[in-house]
């Protein structure tokens, strides 16, 4: 099976919560900010509920290409190859496929089309079948898809980057020990992308 031709609809679904009854679609659940709001400690509203980053990441390199989220180190200790980038509709993306078993793949994209980082996340949280609050290395983050496959090998993990920016980390491992705990896999490749940024 090309697993690389049904990662990009998967991805896609873990992204993009289902349109919800109020006509949410995770990524715009909220306008853009302007820039002066995007600078401003006031611009979320009394309402939100997502985490704040305790100090922003420089983003410049994985807006531009998402497999620039792990460097050689992290993927070493994951045991990835060199990722494949991509372009989707919802920003930057990469496969990582496991050097010993491309049946073992990782899909990372910088979801720009998400204009209010982990917020727009919670604020789509009814469309995901889990939900679960984490942190990578004191990085807010959130277990969510709106699909339940960690049972058969898949996670979805959002990492909030900056308080606009959230990383969306799907695994998908058929085989070996992270087939069966494929969350942890997820946390492991959070955890390098924010050591890789400088956090």
């Amino acid at each position: 099976m090309n697993r690389r031709l049904i990662a990009v609809p998967a991805l896609a679904f873990a992204v993009l919560a289902l349109t919800g009854c109020a006509g949410q679609t995770r990524g715009t659940a909220n306008p853009a900010p302007s820039a002066a709001e995007s600078s401003s400690e006031t611009t979320r509203s009394t309402a939100d509920t997502a985490p704040r980053v305790p100090r922003p990441l420089d983003t410049a390199s994985i807006t531009a290409d998402a497999c620039a989220t792990i460097d050689a180190s992290g993927r070493s200790t994951l045991s990835l190859g060199e990722g494949a980038p991509r372009t989707t509709g919802n920003g930057p993306s990469c496969t990582f496929q496991e050097a010993a078993d491309p049946g073992n793949q990782i899909d990372v994209t910088t979801v720009t089309a998400n204009k209010n980082g982990l917020q727009d996340v919670y604020d789509t949280k009814a469309n995901d079948a889990y939900f679960g609050e984490s942190q990578a290395y004191g990085y807010p983050s959130v277990y969510a898809a709106a699909v339940d496959g960690r049972k058969s090998g898949k996670c979805g993990l959002f990492v909030g980057v900056t308080d606009q920016l959230a990383v969306n980390i799907l695994v998908q491992y058929d085989h070996g020990a992270g087939s069966s705990d494929p969350c942890s896999v997820a946390q492991k490749f959070g955890e390098a992308m924010i050591h890789a940024l400088g956090g």
